[in-house]
């Protein structure tokens, strides 16, 4: 019996050796996750509060924007240099009442492997269209870069959702 437990110790014990727990947890840290998610947070509010210096800070030189508040091109939006998307979305929205222009998230989904990161956004965004505002669901996907300890955006891509579509106010 004594030579059976120990056998059965040593099979246990080399089982248990050759056990182990994969982590698949992707790169970066908690700190990295608040950083970026801030800087989505202060994306939003400086294009709410019209304040194009904050927003521009935001990116990095090079960065891009294709969404709405550009004037479409073929089938779709184009792509531009960010400060000449933040121009074309100030010239829009100057002297418009508070109330015909917001930008709003409700959820954001983040993924970081190393020094870059993904966030995808369903915001609200009420829009100056034609006299009029649009109020609608828009999913935007912001790619972002840490270079130096310091997150910046690269670019942005947005698009009206399927399912909350936009839809006049009244």
């Amino acid at each position: 019996m004594n030579r059976f437990c120990r056998t059965v110790f040593g099979l246990v014990l080399l089982l248990v050796l050759g056990c182990r727990i994969e982590d698949h947890t992707p790169t970066g840290s908690r700190r990295d996750e608040e950083a970026v998610q801030a800087l989505v947070s202060r994306y939003a509010r400086t294009l709410s509060e019209r304040d194009w210096a904050g927003a521009r800070a935001l990116y990095w030189s090079d960065a891009t924007y294709s969404g709405p508040l550009l004037p479409p091109s073929g089938q779709g939006h184009q792509s531009v240099p960010i400060d000449f998307a933040l121009g074309a979305i100030a010239r829009r929205v100057q002297g418009l009442d508070p109330t015909r222009f917001d930008v709003r998230v409700l959820r954001s989904d983040y993924r970081q492997d190393g020094d870059l990161a993904a966030v995808w956004l369903t915001t609200r965004r009420l829009l100056p269209v034609a006299g009029s505002v649009m109020d609608g669901e828009w999913i935007e996907h912001l790619v972002l870069r840490r270079i130096d300890g310091e997150w910046r955006i690269l670019s942005v891509a947005a698009t009206a959702s399927p399912r909350g579509g936009t839809r006049e106010q009244r």
